[in-house]
């Protein structure tokens, strides 16, 4: 049975790019464009997982957050904010909100299906045995391509990540910078070709001496 995956976001970019990070047969994908929609379609609907943009329109992303958390039957239903480059995170209006990380776009495909389906099965599992250590999901925040502030992570107390996903965390930031770097560089790349080419353009309509 596929999980069913709620994209909250109106950009049509990452919906498509939500359809390749989580394709069929093993995802089902809603889109909402809109927060009010969302709102009142959400009882319907047995989501397994919930993205939610803070660009989201037509309500506070906070409250909608706020609103997902606090129904009934979505306790176990795990729920991520999407962060743009240029957004900023208030974390004022998130406290007290028990959301599973914050997955900072553009993002890696690979990584952002792998934590969305840990924290699906991790919700999912019979509560764990006294005397196995125990991951209080709701008290942590899972930092995804810096998504906690400084985007560190922390090596001790309730917002440690588990060791297993240090590494993999570490490799998604790196991938990330990289990312970005290559797009600077094929910006400038272009924009230096363009001059170029308005330079040889002029030079080939000067009158000859």
């Amino acid at each position: 049975m596929p999980y069913l995956i709620v994209v909250a976001d109106p950009s049509p970019s990452i919906q498509k790019a939500a359809q390749m990070v989580f394709p069929e047969p093993d995802f089902k994908l809603l889109f909402f464009d809109d927060g009010r929609d969302l709102d009142a379609s959400l009882p319907g609907i047995g989501a397994d997982a919930v993205l939610l943009a803070l660009s989201l329109a037509g309500a506070d992303p906070y409250e909608i957050g706020r609103a997902i958390a606090g129904r009934e039957g979505f306790e176990n239903v795990p729920f991520f904010f999407l962060k743009g480059t240029f957004e900023s995170f208030d974390t004022g209006k998130a406290e007290g909100i028990p959301y599973d990380g914050i997955i900072q776009k553009p993002f890696d495909s690979e990584g952002m299906a792998a934590i969305v389906r840990e924290a699906i099965d991790r919700k999912a599992s019979p509560p764990t045995l006294p005397e196995e250590p125990v991951w209080d999901g709701q008290a942590e925040r899972l930092p995804v391509h810096g998504a906690e502030p400084g985007g560190g992570l922390p090596e001790s107390g309730p917002g440690r990540v588990p060791d297993s996903l240090q590494p993999r965390i570490r490799e998604l930031v790196r991938s990330e910078a990289l990312e970005i770097e290559r797009e600077i560089e094929k910006r400038v790349r272009t924009r230096v070709l363009a001059d170029l080419k308005e330079w040889l353009a002029g030079q080939g309509n000067k009158p000859q001496s």
